[in-house]
């Protein structure tokens, strides 16, 4: 394996540093692919735990993965979009839990990006190596203050916090309600909080998705300087205030239809290691009664065809997704209403795809596949999981999709008010 160790050198023009070395898209996947032994290896006992254990989260740097969104700045990567995906669909094969933790928390370093200046001057230059918490499940309120906010709030689903540098949550300033009746709009901010400012509350005991460590945290009465704050607003939009210190188009693209494309790699990479560990335990695999080769039955080999063909698919879609998103971010390209629906709606698919595909896998194994220490039970969980993240939700994707192709309102301006995209145009005809 590749070992990344990103010693970084500084740049005395600039006054910034700079990564010493920064590794292709294909040698940080080919670490990722080198990992999936050993995640396997680690499957259980990090099941067992709850959370990510201290050797995975070890490797995972040692390989830069956490790298990959970070600033050059501050001596990250910033690598292309779409590489995070190819990224996390290899770590998947060995883990679910450690491709979720290295794809949907790895990323926020691409979120604090967008913070402020000052808070990225003051965070980066003393923890380069960054792992970032987020928690928007729940509540928060911010109340103003002089310099900044009193911040108070429990939040749920916060992977991987037990292992990060420091958090950032979203939370309602003042007592603005959206109300018909007052006309007020509900404000939110982001804050940027360090381990000292919250409380993690051990509540993660799931189905899937065991090893995440998806805690809740807890915050009573603390200040937060407005420097550590955005606008979530602007935060999610093309010219956050952050932008300003980096070049590469992916700070400034606008958030939710990239954000989505994160839970891709997991998704993709739970239902490939499930294929590949049926495969595997099949071959050897006979019947119970009459020792009949399982591999030399026709409907198991039917129905491996049909789930091996359901991943490609979906691998083709998002890799489509995630050239589309690459190429329209480095051209600068706001993205239309209708781009935005399309996008929704074909994760959606391929989620369904997948979950379709191990869902079967998982089946055809009877009662074998209800021990907890087996594999492909586990990968099922684990899509499982993944499958009900909103991002993936299939009304709220599919539902505008038809409304728009029946030229009925959607209720989003953006859409309703805009031609039909040549995007949309061939992914609905075609």
């Amino acid at each position: 394996m590749l070992v990344f160790l990103c010693i970084e050198v500084k740049d005395e023009l600039m006054g910034i540093k700079q990564p010493s070395f920064v590794p292709s898209a294909e040698e940080i996947i080919s670490s990722a692919s080198n990992l999936v032994p050993m995640l396997r290896e680690h499957a259980i006992a990090t099941e067992n735990n709850r959370d990510l254990l201290p050797e995975i989260v070890s490797e995972l740097k040692r390989a830069g993965i956490h790298k990959i969104f970070t600033p050059r700045r501050y001596g990250g990567f910033e690598m292309d979009w779409g590489v995070h995906v190819d990224v996390t669909r290899e770590l998947g094969r060995g883990c679910g839990s450690t491709s979720w933790v290295s794809s949907v928390v790895f990323c926020h370093t691409w979120l604090l990006a967008r913070f402020p200046p000052e808070c990225q001057e003051e965070f980066w230059p003393d923890c380069p190596d960054a792992i970032i918490g987020t928690a928007f499940a729940g509540g928060g309120r911010m109340e103003e203050t002089d310099g900044g906010f009193i911040l108070n709030g429990e939040w749920k689903f916060s992977s991987g916090i037990n292992h990060s540098d420091c958090a950032i949550v979203a939370a309602q300033v003042g007592d603005n309600k959206n109300s018909l009746h007052t006309g007020r709009t509900q404000v939110f901010r982001m804050a940027m909080l360090m381990p000292s400012d919250y409380e993690v509350i051990e509540t993660w005991d799931s189905e899937g998705l065991k090893g995440t460590g998806s805690h809740d945290i807890k915050v009573v009465d603390q200040f937060v300087p407005l420097h550590r704050t955005v606008l979530s607003e602007e935060a999610a939009g093309t010219a956050p205030p952050g932008a300003v210190l980096h070049d590469n188009y992916i700070y400034k693209v606008e958030f939710s239809p990239y954000f989505f494309t994160l839970v891709a790699g997991p998704m993709l990479g739970t239902a490939m290691g499930a294929l590949e560990e049926y495969c595997e335990l099949t071959k050897i695999r006979s019947g119970q009664m009459f020792k009949e080769p399982i591999a030399e039955q026709v409907p198991v080999q039917v129905r491996v065809g049909e789930s091996a063909a359901e991943i490609h698919s979906a691998h083709l879609v998002v890799d489509n997704i995630n050239k589309y998103l690459h190429k329209e971010g480095q051209g600068a390209r706001e993205l239309s209403g209708a781009a935005l629906i399309t996008i929704r709606r074909d994760l959606a698919h391929a989620s369904r795809q997948c979950l379709s595909a191990v869902t079967r896998l998982s089946g055809m194994m009877g009662v074998t596949a209800q021990s907890g220490r087996n594999s492909v039970q586990r990968h099922f969980r684990d899509c499982r999981t993944i499958s009900t993240h909103g991002g993936l939700q299939w009304d709220g994707a599919m539902g505008p999709t038809g409304r728009l192709a029946l030229g009925l309102k959607t209720g989003d301006p953006k859409v309703d008010d805009a031609e039909f995209s040549p995007f949309l145009d061939r992914a609905l005809i075609n």
